[in-house]
């Protein structure tokens, strides 16, 4: 091959990474952050099965927190995002888990460096440490088993969301025999279908297709997805593809909102171990 098609071919890379990290319709409102708030959600299969309580806390306006739990004194993970006001992605992720008296131990780190398009992962476990990487192919791209929570605080500030948007998804899928934990599924298009009301919450319906869910463990090739009408947060999320292993697919339901900020948060994670043997 000459230095010339290397060159051009090279050339042609960074102009298709130039447009799918373009403009994109996403503009930080500071009156639509809604620090403070705390987002209870349950995740399960779409049928209710295997659900687990799922709560977010935007702590300020970059930085988000997740506590995953299946029950008072059993294990759970704290997972903690940096946030992009540019692009509503989160270019530093911190897996953990929950620790007495509401503290984390960090165990695996998710780092995109400013301005590359590829996302590290260093996982370091007692007995192993594990190294991937993934290039990332949209400006909005959002970690799948971080249970749309950048999504969830990010869509409030699409310009115009009933034009329907976009997005991609990354995916880290825990399961020790996969070579490659971490890659990425594809992108997301979401269609604007109409206003009703839905979980008792005035929302928007938007239709989900896209490549995300042509991956090998999808069981179909469409979502929907509920929106607040007013405030933009999900109130629901049906994906036909599963988002850790052991699920069959993605059910992402909200319980309630509380604006009860860090005094709420932090009470709710010292409960957790605060009356287990």
């Amino acid at each position: 091959m000459s230095l010339n098609t290397v060159f051009a071919a090279g050339a042609a890379a960074l102009a298709l990474t130039n447009c799918a990290f373009a403009d994109t319709p996403w503009t930080h409102d500071p009156d639509a952050d809604a620090i403070g708030r705390i987002y209870y959600y349950e995740r399960s299969n779409s049928d209710g099965s295997l659900d687990e309580r799922i709560t977010m806390f935007r702590r300020d306006a970059t930085n988000i927190e997740v506590y995953k739990e299946n029950g008072i004194c059993l294990g759970a993970a704290l997972v903690t995002a940096e946030l992009d006001l540019e692009t509503f992605s989160a270019p530093s992720i911190i897996g953990g888990r929950l620790r007495p008296n509401a503290e984390m131990l960090g165990f695996a780190y998710l780092t995109q460096q400013e301005g590359s398009s590829r996302v590290d992962l260093d996982v370091q476990l007692p007995d192993m440490q594990i190294v991937n990487d993934v290039e990332v192919q949209h400006a909005n791209w959002h970690l799948f088993d971080y249970d749309l929570a950048t999504l969830t605080v990010g869509a409030p500030h699409l310009d115009n969301r009933t034009d329907g948007f976009d997005f991609g998804m990354a995916l880290l899928w825990a399961d020790p025999g996969v070579a490659d934990p971490l890659f990425w599924m594809g992108d997301v298009e979401a269609e604007f279908a109409g206003r009703e009301s839905h979980l008792g919450y005035q929302s928007e319906r938007y239709e989900l297709s896209g490549s995300a869910f042509g991956w090998e463990m999808s069981t179909g090739r469409e979502g929907t997805l509920w929106l607040d009408a007013e405030d933009g947060h999900i109130v629901d999320a049906v994906f036909p593809v599963p988002n850790h292993p052991g699920y069959t697919d993605f059910r992402l339901r909200l319980l309630h909102v509380s604006d009860g900020g860090e005094a709420e948060w932090t009470a709710l994670l010292t409960r957790h171990y605060a009356n287990c043997d």
